[in-house]
């Protein structure tokens, strides 16, 4: 405090005592320096009692005592929590590394207690995140048509066990339940996965000429019912049909009449079309780098498998597509945890592991912090049970919802880039519960392509010597060095090619290819004699590869 406070000026005193007992008064910073300010005028208000009638020094209080509590007001007392700051450095860390760009919101005990955006909602336009941002969530959406098909048990309209064929009676699978679907465990095969793809590429079909396209074609089930777990979108396509049927409501009104009123989830909306115009400008642009060698992302709507995807399964519902923010988010996490959508016995059915009926271990995301079993939807956490979560994926973007139930904790993080894995997804509850956690392993694929992009040949082949064998690195595998090397056969890079091959060829020498793509590589540099010599290799290796016995043919004559 300055020296000049008088020691007579007992009121005064006793209001600095007052601030002090309350916990107000704080050493920090600009803080402490305007309460300095505000003590001083009080101070100097109420000097010279000789000289002042009481009448007019009670006047000069009355003046003055405003102003000190406009500093007050305008001050909060500093609540640092060492887990968030932790987390903010990490992911201001892993930021500059283009590693995160999205929002990120945590809650505790009903509180935000950090929340913050990173990066740019639109590169193009130079247009940055906030909290209001509206991001697709992927397969987070998921948990969505689980709520909704508890809601519909809770009211009597079905039960987990029974058979889909109940309610789907055209399908040709008599053996699936309802909580197979719930759980992953029906054996259907993925819409997006080939040859099922190709029955439904470009035609934008719904929920119902899916299922009708799965009635005529009948794939075969990976396995029977139940016998193992296999993460399948098929399952949550079928259960928005059960929904539709059991409720008389279209998907879209179900969910906002029976989940996001009810939690109050004001900016949540099924599919892009359905956000209001006025919110529109909120979405956010997702960006990826297609491939190895891209020094910038890239927008994904100028990418040809983004609108080949668009095409295809711009319709569907139940798997994906709706749209939120991380607020909202929360809110969702709020009327789970006070039971405004589903009483605390479905709560407990839906968070509880789901174990195979032949008793065959299996893990969700077991390269994580938190290694899991499914729930009914929810990744269970193996060693902890009070941690639920889920994770969304489309290209150009990760979505991540975790909760601790029993210490009432959220975090969201949605992100409009490709980068985040499941260990730096699941770091901030790790931090957030003081225990130990890991974070993604560097591709040492990825950290070679950025040497290479950055400072060339010669210092990308140091990184790879150095880092070769530390495990603690994801390592080149053999597509990986197919690929990369595509990409500098393409640009015509062929001396670059050579020396990545090369590599190859020392982690893979028993692999024909290797071999066959390192001839490629010396028959594009033009040295006919490396490439004939390398050729020979990959023949001797296997004889029936058809490629090096035609090069091999090709350079004799």
């Amino acid at each position: 405090m300055l020296n000049y406070y008088q020691p007579q000026n007992k009121m005064f005193w006793g209001f600095v005592s007052f601030i002090d007992v309350v916990g107000i008064k704080s050493d920090l910073g600009v803080w402490d320096y305007m309460l300095e300010i505000g003590y001083s005028i009080i101070a100097l208000t109420l000097s010279e009692p000789c000289a002042q009638s009481k009448t007019l020094r009670m006047k000069k209080i009355i003046l003055v005592f405003p102003l000190l509590l406009l500093f007050l007001s305008c001050s909060t007392k500093n609540n640092t929590d060492e887990r968030t700051d932790k987390i903010d450095s990490i992911l201001r860390s892993l930021q500059k590394k283009g590693l995160f760009n999205g929002n990120l919101l945590i809650a505790e005990k009903g509180e935000i207690i950090y929340e913050k955006s990173f990066g740019y909602s639109d590169i193009e336009q130079n247009k940055a995140l906030n909290s209001k941002s509206i991001f697709n969530i992927a397969s987070v959406s998921k948990l969505f048509t689980v709520v909704g098909i508890m809601v519909l048990e809770e009211e009597g309209k079905l039960n987990l066990n029974d058979r889909i064929i109940k309610y789907l009676p055209e399908i040709p699978y008599e053996n699936i339940s309802v909580k197979n679907l719930l759980t992953h465990t029906s054996g259907l095969p993925r819409i997006q996965s080939q040859p099922f793809r190709n029955l439904i590429e470009g035609k934008q079909y719904d929920n119902t000429q899916i299922i009708n396209t799965y009635t005529t074609s009948a794939p075969d089930l990976h396995f029977e019912a139940g016998t193992n777990y296999f993460y399948s979108n098929t399952n949550y396509i079928f259960l928005a049909l059960i929904i539709e049927q059991l409720s008389n409501q279209n998907f879209n009104q179900f969910l906002k009449t029976r989940i996001f009123e009810k939690a109050g989830m004001t900016e949540t909306f099924l599919r892009k079309k359905r956000v209001p115009k006025e919110y529109q400008t909120r979405i956010v642009s997702n960006y990826t780098k297609p491939k190895w060698l891209s020094k910038d992302f890239q927008n994904v709507n100028h990418l040809e498998s983004k609108i080949s995807d668009d095409l295809t399964f711009g319709n569907d519902y139940g798997a994906s597509s709706v749209y939120t923010t991380t607020g909202d988010l929360l809110k969702f996490h709020s009327a789970l945890q006070n039971e405004v959508l589903l009483k605390s016995e479905s709560l407990k059915k839906m968070y509880s592991p789901n174990y195979l009926s032949n008793a065959k271990e299996y893990t969700v995301d077991a390269k994580s912090n938190y290694p899991s079993l499914r729930g009914l939807g929810w990744c269970i956490a193996k060693d902890k049970p009070s941690i639920v979560y889920h994770a969304g994926g489309i290209v150009g973007s990760r979505s991540f919802f975790i909760r601790n139930m029993v210490k009432d904790q959220c975090i969201v993080i949605l992100t409009n880039n490709q980068e985040m894995n499941r260990y730096n997804f699941t770091f901030p509850m790790k931090i957030l519960s003081e225990e130990k956690y890991q974070l993604d392993p560097i591709s040492l694929p990825k950290l070679f392509a950025k040497e290479y992009i950055e400072n060339g040949i010669e210092a990308a082949l140091t990184t790879y010597s150095e880092a070769k064998s530390d495990t603690s690195y994801i390592q080149f595998v053999d597509w990986d060095f197919e690929e990369i090397g595509q990409e500098l056969m393409s640009k015509k890079e062929y001396f670059s090619a050579i020396e990545l091959y090369k590599l190859y060829t020392e982690q893979y020498p028993e692999d024909e290819y290797s071999w066959s793509f390192l001839g490629d590589s010396y028959y594009s540099n033009n040295n006919l004699e490396k490439a004939l010599e390398n050729y020979k290799k990959s023949f001797v290796i296997n004889p029936e590869h058809k490629h090096a016995k035609e090069m091999i043919e090709k350079l004799k004559k």
